[in-house]
């Protein structure tokens, strides 16, 4: 009697410890169907368990991309951020990885280096929130299009002012830069197509009625979009001169 009572003593310590060490950055695990609608959190505060500013793993991730903090938030330090999760988060539908729909923490997208579409702006509004952004300015957006196809992307007021634009989680900066200073569409721009039934983040939900009238692409003049992304090219061809010069001087 006392043998069958140690093992079941043990073998309930290991299933505690087990659950602990799984819970550390998030306390949701949703796995959803198939449809659009029912592949989406039950709940207000499920949306807002997937972003996870305080995320050890998320910290280390940020570390990596800009040095150890205190951050200046500055719009190259917001496109580096966008710039490592295009580059470095391969796209992967659940379906195969795991036979269905399913939404991953920022944890499992980093750990695995893979995901969807949510997967990627989950992970990048919680890296943005742990550089500094407000909540007020950024958020996970949730849309539907004419065909009734679901996408997420990140939603944001922060980079231009106040002005609200689209950011598509998986293209990098410089790709959305060329297409727009040449004339086509951006993979940003394209996101005009979605309407948006949801915007979250660690802090607040809101419904689509919420972002009706205020929300839209951002529409800067041809001027400015030229000198910002002049400037960009500029700033980025330094830090490549800066490297190379380093390989052959260093």
């Amino acid at each position: 009697m006392n043998k069958r009572f140690i093992i079941a003593l043990a073998c309930g310590t290991m299933i505690g410890l087990l659950t602990v060490s799984g819970s550390s950055c998030i306390n949701y695990i949703v796995r959803p169907e198939s449809s659009i609608t029912s592949w989406l959190p039950a709940t207000e505060s499920e949306f807002k368990s997937y972003i996870t500013p305080e995320c050890p793993l998320v910290n280390e991730a940020l570390c990596n991309i800009l040095g150890d903090p205190p951050y200046d938030l500055s719009q190259s330090g917001f496109d580096d951020i966008r710039d490592w999760v295009a580059i470095n988060i391969d796209y992967t539908p659940d379906e195969k990885r795991w036979g269905t729909d399913y939404w991953q923490t920022p944890e499992e997208t980093l750990s695995y280096h893979t995901g969807d579409c949510e997967d990627f702006s989950i992970l990048l509004c919680s890296l943005l929130r742990t550089y500094g952004v407000d909540a007020e300015s950024v958020y996970v957006a949730l849309g539907v299009d004419d065909g009734e196809d679901g996408h997420a992307f990140l939603l944001e007021n922060w980079y231009h002012d106040g002005e609200w634009r689209r950011v598509e989680s998986q293209s990098a900066t410089q790709l959305s830069s060329w297409d727009s200073l040449l004339g086509f569409p951006t993979p940003d721009s394209r996101l005009a197509e979605y309407d948006i039934t949801a915007a979250f983040n660690d802090l607040y939900y809101n419904d689509a009625e919420s972002f009706t009238g205020s929300e839209g692409q951002a529409k800067v003049g041809i001027l400015t979009k030229v000198i910002t992304i002049v400037s960009d090219i500029i700033q980025r061809l330094s830090r490549i001169a800066g490297y190379l010069f380093g390989l052959l001087f260093g």
